[in-house]
């Protein structure tokens, strides 16, 4: 029965890009979702230190643009040598068997943008070609994004899978720490941790 089972599954997932649960991807990228989540937040701080320097009732435009270059330019510098510029100007970040693109989220926790055949086709995990001199692809799509609240303040950094144009699951930045410390033993055991002056007494006992 499994064996049928799985052959419906591949069939109904034909010109598709492979299936992913949330589980696989916290296990296959567990040391390098910290760092995109680290990476957002030097890239908002960046931001809002370039964006105070203007007066709010100036700002044409301001704010998506700047706001998106700063995430981008944070995760080049952390991931030097895992993106490139794909079509239509995208930026793409590929770890592992991974890719990443990087959006602003609406309430529904959906990313915004125009509806076009290309992004109806990223929405429904299709084995499109995100790069003019690219084969066929099947590694899955996700998107890291953030939303912007009533006050303008950037908040909930997210990862977020969709396929069928519904959301299936998402990545938190507190569902990244818990997976740190379960994959680190010494942040897994608080009990572990030394103070600086039991350190000192314990060398100084040491040396006696």
């Amino acid at each position: 029965m499994s064996n049928i089972t799985t052959k419906i599954d591949s069939a109904n997932r034909c010109g598709k890009r492979r299936q992913v649960s949330k589980d696989e991807c916290l296990l296959d990228l567990k040391r390098d979702l910290p760092k995109i989540f680290l990476a957002f937040n030097r890239g908002v701080k960046k931001y809002n230190k370039v964006s105070s320097m203007f007066n709010p009732e100036s700002k044409v435009r301001f704010d998506a643009s700047v706001l998106n270059t700063s995430i981008v330019e944070s995760l080049q510098n952390e991931f030097s040598s895992n993106w490139k510029w794909g079509k239509y100007k995208r930026f793409v970040l590929r770890l592992g068997d991974y890719i990443f693109l990087v959006k602003k989220f609406n309430n529904n926790n959906k990313p915004m943008n125009i509806k076009t055949k290309h992004v109806n086709t990223i929405s429904n995990q299709l084995s499109l070609t995100l790069f003019n001199n690219e084969v066929y692809q099947d590694d899955p799509i996700l998107f890291f994004g953030y939303k912007v609240d009533r006050m303008g303040e950037i908040i909930s950094p997210q990862i977020v899978y969709i396929d069928e144009n519904q959301v299936q699951w998402i990545v938190s930045e507190n569902d990244v720490t818990t997976v740190e410390t379960l994959f680190n033993p010494i942040l897994s055991n608080k009990s572990v941790k030394v103070s600086v002056k039991e350190q000192i007494i314990r060398r100084k006992a040491s040396n006696e």
